[in-house]
C-alpha cells in the first residue's frame, strides 16, 4: 500500500508558481489543509482556481522575507515544501543580489522559525544547477559541486543553511535537486523551461529557438514525478537529512527533445539556433538509485508520455 500524507497541515511557499500549484492541488485532493503564501511576482491566481474552491484552501499574498507574516502561519503546520525562489538562470544573472535575497535570505527565515516550531519536514526544492559543469554521468548526490550561475550558488547556499538547521537544531530537512521539471501551468515566457515555450511557439506556427549547437542533453522530469518525490521525501523517515535528486535518469539532447515536440504538436518546422547563453551548462543528467533505493521512488513518465499528456490537456 503507498503511503500518502493525509489529513494534515500543508504550508506551500511559491504555491501559485507552476510546481507549487500542482503540490497544492495534489495535497487537497488527498484530505490535507493547504496554506500557500506567494507573493505573485511569477506565480499566477489562476493557477489556483481548483484550489479555492476548497474549504482546506487558504491564500495569503506575501514574501517568505516577511518573518512577521510568516511566524503565524509556520506556528500551526506539520510539513513545509519550500518552493518559493528566483527560479531561473538568466534572472539570476540579470539580479543577482536580489537572487542571493529571495533564495538564500528566504529560506533562512523559514529555518529560523521552524526550529521553535513542532514541524515534521521540510522538503526544499534545490535544483540541478549547484553541479554546474560535471566530468562524469550521470551525477550523483555526493559529486562535487560547482555552480557557474548566481541561481546555483543561491540554491547551494540554502542547502548548507538547512543541513546545518538539521544538525545544530533539529530541524527535519529533505532536499530535493530538480532536473528539467515540465507540465501544466509551466508558462511559455523567456525565463520559462524550454518545454512550453516551444509548444507556445509551434502554435504561433513560431520556429523553436535552440541555444548553443542542440547537443547538449537534459533529464527531463514529469510534474507527476515531482509530485511522487515530494510525497516521499515528505513521508520517509529515511529521508531526513538527505539529498535526493528529482529527475528519471534519462538523457535527451536538445536536438532530440524538439523532434519530439514537434512530432507531439503534428507541424513540421525549420529550427533556429542561437548563440549559447551565459550560465548554460552542457549536460545534466540524473542518477536516482539513491531515491530508488532510500525512497522507493520509480518514475511512472518517460518524456513522450509526459509531453503527450502534456499537450492534450493544456495545449490541443
Amino acid at each position: 500500500m503507498k503511503l500518502k500524507l493525509k489529513d494534515q497541515k500543508i504550508l506551500i511557499t511559491g504555491g501559485a508558481g507552476f510546481i507549487g500549484s500542482n503540490l497544492t492541488d495534489y495535497f487537497l485532493e488527498n484530505d490535507n489543509e493547504v496554506t500557500v503564501i506567494d507573493d505573485f511576482s511569477t506565480g499566477i491566481l489562476k493557477n489556483l482556481e481548483n484550489a479555492k474552491k476548497s474549504k482546506n484552501f487558504f491564500l495569503i499574498r506575501g514574501d517568505i522575507r516577511d518573518e512577521t507574516k510568516l511566524k503565524k502561519i509556520i506556528q500551526d503546520v506539520d510539513y513545509i515544501f519550500h518552493q518559493a525562489a528566483i527560479a531561473s538562470v538568466p534572472l539570476s544573472i540579470k539580479d543577482p543580489v536580489k537572487t542571493n535575497d529571495v533564495n538564500v535570505n528566504g529560506t533562512l527565515n523559514i529555518l529560523h522559525l521552524a526550529k521553535n516550531s513542532d514541524i515534521k519536514r521540510i522538503v526544499f526544492a534545490s535544483s540541478s544547477s549547484v553541479y554546474g559543469e560535471v566530468k562524469t554521468l550521470p551525477i550523483k548526490e555526493d559529486d562535487i559541486v560547482g555552480p557557474i550561475s548566481p541561481y546555483g550558488v543561491s540554491k547551494l547556499s540554502a542547502e548548507s543553511y538547512l543541513l546545518m538547521y538539521q544538525k545544530v537544531f533539529g530541524v527535519k530537512v529533505t532536499i530535493l535537486r530538480y532536473f528539467n521539471v515540465y507540465g501544466k501551468r509551466q508558462i511559455d515566457s523567456p525565463y520559462s523551461g524550454v518545454i512550453p515555450i516551444w509548444f507556445g511557439k509551434l502554435l504561433r506556427n513560431e520556429s523553436p529557438v535552440i541555444f548553443g549547437d542542440g547537443f547538449q542533453r537534459r533529464d527531463f522530469i514529469y510534474i507527476r514525478d515531482i509530485i511522487q518525490l515530494n510525497e516521499l521525501a515528505a513521508i520517509k523517515k529515511v529521508a531526513i537529512g538527505e539529498i535526493f535528486n528529482a529527475g528519471i535518469s534519462v538523457a535527451c539532447s536538445i536536438n532530440e527533445l524538439a523532434e519530439l515536440v514537434i512530432e507531439v504538436v503534428g507541424k513540421k518546422i525549420d529550427l533556429i539556433y542561437e548563440p549559447i547563453r551565459n550560465g548554460d551548462i552542457k549536460d545534466s543528467i540524473a542518477s536516482i538509485s539513491k531515491a530508488n533505493k532510500l525512497l522507493d521512488y520509480k518514475p511512472n513518465y518517460d518524456l513522450k508520455k509526459g509531453l503527450m499528456e502534456l499537450y492534450k490537456s493544456n495545449f490541443s
